[in-house]
Protein backbone atom coordinates (compact mmCIF):
# COMPACT_ATOMS: atom_id res chain seq x y z
CA UNK A 1 0.00 0.00 0.00
CA UNK A 2 1.60 3.11 -1.54
CA UNK A 3 0.31 6.75 -0.79
CA UNK A 4 1.22 8.05 -4.40
CA UNK A 5 4.80 8.22 -3.53
CA UNK A 6 6.39 10.89 -5.73
CA UNK A 7 9.73 8.81 -5.27
CA UNK A 8 10.62 5.85 -7.25
CA UNK A 9 8.67 3.15 -5.22
CA UNK A 10 6.58 3.14 -7.98
CA UNK A 11 9.56 2.08 -10.66
CA UNK A 12 10.63 -0.54 -7.74
CA UNK A 13 7.32 -1.85 -7.01
CA UNK A 14 6.90 -2.95 -10.77
CA UNK A 15 10.35 -4.13 -10.79
CA UNK A 16 9.13 -6.62 -8.28
CA UNK A 17 6.12 -7.07 -9.68
CA UNK A 18 6.56 -11.15 -10.15
CA UNK A 19 6.57 -11.40 -6.02
CA UNK A 20 4.00 -8.44 -5.15
CA UNK A 21 -0.09 -10.18 -5.67
CA UNK A 22 -1.55 -6.49 -5.02
CA UNK A 23 0.06 -3.00 -5.48
CA UNK A 24 -2.11 -0.17 -4.53
CA UNK A 25 -0.74 3.59 -4.87
CA UNK A 26 -3.25 6.22 -4.19
CA UNK A 27 -3.13 9.30 -1.86
CA UNK A 28 -4.55 8.06 1.47
CA UNK A 29 -5.05 10.12 5.22
CA UNK A 30 -1.96 8.61 6.64
CA UNK A 31 -0.18 5.07 7.66
CA UNK A 32 -3.17 4.06 9.70
CA UNK A 33 -6.25 4.20 6.56
CA UNK A 34 -2.94 2.77 4.62
CA UNK A 35 -2.78 -0.06 7.14
CA UNK A 36 -6.82 -0.72 7.51
CA UNK A 37 -6.67 -0.60 3.83
CA UNK A 38 -4.16 -3.37 3.43
CA UNK A 39 -6.32 -5.70 5.96
CA UNK A 40 -9.29 -5.03 3.72
CA UNK A 41 -7.47 -6.47 1.10
CA UNK A 42 -5.65 -9.20 2.89
CA UNK A 43 -7.12 -12.90 2.44
CA UNK A 44 -4.64 -14.78 5.02
CA UNK A 45 -5.06 -16.67 7.97
CA UNK A 46 -2.95 -13.81 9.63
CA UNK A 47 -1.50 -10.39 8.67
CA UNK A 48 1.84 -8.55 9.39
CA UNK A 49 2.98 -5.00 8.67
CA UNK A 50 6.19 -4.09 7.57
CA UNK A 51 6.91 -0.34 6.60
CA UNK A 52 9.03 1.82 4.73
CA UNK A 53 12.93 1.58 6.00
CA UNK A 54 11.88 -1.65 8.43
CA UNK A 55 12.43 -5.02 6.55
CA UNK A 56 12.52 -8.61 8.28
CA UNK A 57 15.87 -9.80 9.66
CA UNK A 58 17.08 -12.58 7.27
CA UNK A 59 15.30 -15.17 5.10
CA UNK A 60 13.73 -17.41 7.52
CA UNK A 61 12.06 -14.90 9.46
CA UNK A 62 8.43 -15.79 7.48
CA UNK A 63 8.92 -19.79 7.19
CA UNK A 64 10.31 -20.34 10.82
CA UNK A 65 6.86 -17.90 12.29
CA UNK A 66 4.76 -19.80 10.20
CA UNK A 67 6.06 -23.41 11.76
CA UNK A 68 5.42 -21.52 15.09
CA UNK A 69 2.07 -20.79 14.66
CA UNK A 70 1.24 -23.88 13.31
CA UNK A 71 3.11 -25.57 16.47
CA UNK A 72 0.62 -23.35 18.40
CA UNK A 73 -2.73 -23.19 16.89
CA UNK A 74 -4.11 -21.46 19.96
CA UNK A 75 -2.08 -18.40 19.25
CA UNK A 76 -3.85 -15.38 18.10
CA UNK A 77 -1.09 -12.63 18.65
CA UNK A 78 2.46 -13.65 18.10
CA UNK A 79 5.32 -11.23 18.62
CA UNK A 80 9.11 -11.29 18.65
CA UNK A 81 12.42 -9.45 19.21
CA UNK A 82 12.92 -6.21 17.49
CA UNK A 83 16.30 -5.22 16.15
CA UNK A 84 16.37 -1.15 16.27
CA UNK A 85 18.71 1.01 13.91
CA UNK A 86 19.91 4.24 15.74
CA UNK A 87 20.90 6.97 13.24
CA UNK A 88 24.20 6.52 14.32
CA UNK A 89 24.63 3.67 12.81
CA UNK A 90 24.84 1.19 15.91
CA UNK A 91 22.17 -1.42 16.58
CA UNK A 92 19.82 -2.28 19.70
CA UNK A 93 17.85 -5.79 19.90
CA UNK A 94 14.58 -4.64 22.17
CA UNK A 95 13.18 -8.08 23.69
CA UNK A 96 9.31 -7.15 24.52
CA UNK A 97 7.53 -8.66 27.35
CA UNK A 98 6.26 -11.76 28.16
CA UNK A 99 2.00 -11.95 27.70
CA UNK A 100 1.38 -11.53 31.35
CA UNK A 101 3.65 -8.21 31.35
CA UNK A 102 2.19 -6.86 28.70
CA UNK A 103 -0.12 -4.72 30.15
CA UNK A 104 2.17 -3.28 32.77
CA UNK A 105 4.67 -2.42 29.33
CA UNK A 106 2.01 -1.14 27.28
CA UNK A 107 2.13 1.92 30.80
CA UNK A 108 5.20 3.09 29.11
CA UNK A 109 6.23 1.15 26.14
CA UNK A 110 4.40 -0.24 23.20
CA UNK A 111 4.99 -3.63 21.62
CA UNK A 112 6.33 -3.41 18.41
CA UNK A 113 3.86 -4.04 15.11
CA UNK A 114 6.97 -4.85 13.16
CA UNK A 115 7.77 -7.90 14.71
CA UNK A 116 4.19 -9.08 15.52
CA UNK A 117 1.78 -11.15 13.64
CA UNK A 118 -1.60 -11.17 13.96
CA UNK A 119 -4.78 -13.63 13.26
CA UNK A 120 -7.46 -12.11 10.68
CA UNK A 121 -10.28 -12.09 12.35
CA UNK A 122 -8.69 -9.81 15.60
CA UNK A 123 -9.16 -7.40 12.57
CA UNK A 124 -12.57 -7.97 11.05
CA UNK A 125 -14.60 -9.36 14.05
CA UNK A 126 -12.69 -9.20 17.55
CA UNK A 127 -11.02 -5.95 18.06
CA UNK A 128 -11.47 -4.31 14.71
CA UNK A 129 -9.55 -1.86 12.64
CA UNK A 130 -7.44 1.16 13.82
CA UNK A 131 -8.49 4.04 14.68
CA UNK A 132 -7.65 6.44 11.96
CA UNK A 133 -8.88 9.39 14.15
CA UNK A 134 -5.25 8.91 16.00
CA UNK A 135 -2.28 10.50 13.45
CA UNK A 136 0.79 8.95 15.33
CA UNK A 137 -0.27 6.30 18.27
CA UNK A 138 -3.19 4.10 16.77
CA UNK A 139 -1.22 1.02 16.91
CA UNK A 140 -0.93 1.77 20.82
CA UNK A 141 -4.57 2.20 21.05
CA UNK A 142 -5.06 -0.99 18.97
CA UNK A 143 -2.92 -2.36 21.11
CA UNK A 144 -4.88 -1.49 24.57
CA UNK A 145 -8.09 -2.84 22.81
CA UNK A 146 -6.40 -6.53 22.14
CA UNK A 147 -4.96 -6.87 25.76
CA UNK A 148 -8.07 -6.15 27.35
CA UNK A 149 -10.06 -8.99 25.14
CA UNK A 150 -9.72 -11.94 27.33
CA UNK A 151 -10.36 -14.33 24.04
CA UNK A 152 -7.34 -12.91 22.65
CA UNK A 153 -4.20 -15.51 23.22
CA UNK A 154 -1.06 -13.48 23.20
CA UNK A 155 2.25 -15.75 22.40
CA UNK A 156 5.69 -14.57 22.68
CA UNK A 157 8.06 -16.05 20.12
CA UNK A 158 11.97 -15.86 21.59
CA UNK A 159 13.38 -14.67 18.17
CA UNK A 160 14.61 -11.39 16.41
CA UNK A 161 11.76 -10.71 13.26
CA UNK A 162 12.53 -7.56 11.58
CA UNK A 163 14.51 -4.67 11.66
CA UNK A 164 13.26 -1.15 12.51
CA UNK A 165 14.85 2.41 11.53
CA UNK A 166 14.71 5.03 14.45
CA UNK A 167 15.32 7.88 12.57
CA UNK A 168 14.08 10.51 14.51
CA UNK A 169 13.49 8.95 17.26
CA UNK A 170 12.90 11.06 19.70
CA UNK A 171 10.73 13.94 17.62
CA UNK A 172 8.66 10.94 17.41
CA UNK A 173 8.39 10.51 20.83
CA UNK A 174 8.03 14.13 21.71
CA UNK A 175 4.92 14.16 18.80
CA UNK A 176 3.40 10.59 20.56
CA UNK A 177 3.41 10.85 23.76
CA UNK A 178 0.67 13.64 24.59
CA UNK A 179 -1.39 11.31 22.27
CA UNK A 180 -0.78 8.16 23.71
CA UNK A 181 -1.70 9.49 27.31
CA UNK A 182 -4.62 10.75 26.03
CA UNK A 183 -5.79 7.07 24.82
CA UNK A 184 -4.27 5.68 28.17
CA UNK A 185 -6.34 8.26 30.04
CA UNK A 186 -9.18 6.78 28.61
CA UNK A 187 -8.51 3.09 28.60
CA UNK A 188 -11.30 1.63 30.97
CA UNK A 189 -8.63 -1.18 32.44
CA UNK A 190 -6.12 1.85 33.72
CA UNK A 191 -8.96 3.63 35.12
CA UNK A 192 -8.80 0.65 37.97
CA UNK A 193 -7.23 1.30 40.87
CA UNK A 194 -4.67 -1.12 40.80
CA UNK A 195 -3.80 0.02 37.39
CA UNK A 196 -3.98 3.65 38.75
CA UNK A 197 -1.35 2.66 41.24
CA UNK A 198 0.87 0.94 38.95
CA UNK A 199 0.86 3.78 36.54
CA UNK A 200 1.95 6.12 38.89
CA UNK A 201 4.58 3.67 40.24
CA UNK A 202 5.75 3.20 36.44
CA UNK A 203 5.84 6.93 35.98
CA UNK A 204 7.63 8.08 38.62
CA UNK A 205 10.43 5.07 37.37
CA UNK A 206 10.01 6.54 34.17
CA UNK A 207 11.69 9.66 35.72
CA UNK A 208 14.32 8.29 37.46
CA UNK A 209 15.63 6.44 34.75
CA UNK A 210 15.13 9.60 32.64
CA UNK A 211 17.27 11.49 35.30
CA UNK A 212 19.79 9.06 35.44
CA UNK A 213 20.43 9.03 31.57
CA UNK A 214 20.12 12.37 31.51
CA UNK A 215 23.01 12.77 34.28
CA UNK A 216 24.98 9.74 31.97
CA UNK A 217 24.08 12.17 29.12
CA UNK A 218 25.54 15.34 30.80
CA UNK A 219 28.95 12.86 31.79
CA UNK A 220 29.26 11.89 29.02
CA UNK A 221 29.16 15.23 27.56
CA UNK A 222 32.08 16.33 30.48
CA UNK A 223 34.08 13.82 29.60
CA UNK A 224 34.33 14.44 25.36
CA UNK A 225 34.93 18.31 26.30
CA UNK A 226 37.92 16.95 28.48
CA UNK A 227 39.12 14.68 26.04
CA UNK A 228 38.74 17.41 23.46
CA UNK A 229 40.93 20.05 25.43
CA UNK A 230 43.11 17.37 25.99
CA UNK A 231 43.53 16.30 22.06
CA UNK A 232 43.31 20.29 21.29
CA UNK A 233 46.51 20.39 23.84
CA UNK A 234 47.86 17.72 22.29
CA UNK A 235 47.48 18.90 18.53
CA UNK A 236 49.35 22.33 20.12
CA UNK A 237 52.25 20.44 21.38
CA UNK A 238 52.66 19.34 17.93
CA UNK A 239 51.75 21.91 16.14
CA UNK A 240 54.70 23.85 17.78
CA UNK A 241 56.86 20.83 17.78
CA UNK A 242 56.40 20.87 13.94
CA UNK A 243 57.09 24.39 13.25
CA UNK A 244 59.95 23.93 15.00
CA UNK A 245 61.42 21.23 13.15
CA UNK A 246 60.61 23.19 9.85
CA UNK A 247 63.15 26.00 11.06
CA UNK A 248 65.85 23.36 12.00
CA UNK A 249 65.11 21.90 8.73
CA UNK A 250 65.48 25.12 6.93
CA UNK A 251 68.28 26.06 8.83
CA UNK A 252 70.04 22.94 7.87
CA UNK A 253 69.50 23.39 4.14
CA UNK A 254 70.97 26.95 4.63
CA UNK A 255 74.00 25.37 5.85
CA UNK A 256 73.97 22.77 3.16
CA UNK A 257 73.80 25.14 0.64
CA UNK A 258 77.07 27.68 2.63
CA UNK A 259 78.77 24.17 2.37
CA UNK A 260 78.18 23.47 -1.12
CA UNK A 261 79.30 27.26 -2.30
CA UNK A 262 82.62 26.67 0.15
CA UNK A 263 82.71 23.52 -1.82
CA UNK A 264 82.41 24.78 -5.30
CA UNK A 265 84.80 27.59 -4.39
CA UNK A 266 87.55 25.44 -3.48
CA UNK A 267 87.06 23.15 -6.38
CA UNK A 268 87.84 26.04 -8.44
CA UNK A 269 91.28 26.80 -6.40
CA UNK A 270 92.33 22.96 -6.72
CA UNK A 271 91.87 23.21 -10.24
CA UNK A 272 94.31 26.45 -10.24
CA UNK A 273 97.18 24.03 -8.24
CA UNK A 274 96.40 26.35 -5.20
CA UNK A 275 94.89 24.08 -2.68
CA UNK A 276 94.88 20.40 -2.02
CA UNK A 277 92.39 17.96 -3.70
CA UNK A 278 89.15 18.53 -1.42
CA UNK A 279 86.23 15.76 -2.58
CA UNK A 280 82.98 16.99 -1.28
CA UNK A 281 79.70 14.61 -1.88
CA UNK A 282 76.63 17.05 -2.02
CA UNK A 283 74.69 14.06 -1.52
CA UNK A 284 75.74 13.02 1.64
CA UNK A 285 75.99 16.90 2.86
CA UNK A 286 72.01 16.83 1.98
CA UNK A 287 71.52 13.53 4.08
CA UNK A 288 73.61 14.63 7.13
Amino acid sequence: IDGNSQDKTKEIAHKYSDQISRFISEPDGGIYEAMNKGVRYSSGEFIAFINSDDYYLDKKVIQDTVNFLLANPSCDFLYGDLEVREQSGSTILVKPPLPEDVADELICGCLPHQASFSRANLFFSKIGLFNERYKISSDYEWFLRLIQNETVKLCYYPRTIASYYAGGLSSQLRKSLPEAHSIQNQCPMYKDSYWLNRRILKYQEFIINLREWLQNAENGRNTLNFNYKALENKYQAIETEYHALKLELEQARAKIAQIAKIAEMESGINQNGKSGNIKLNLKNLEQV
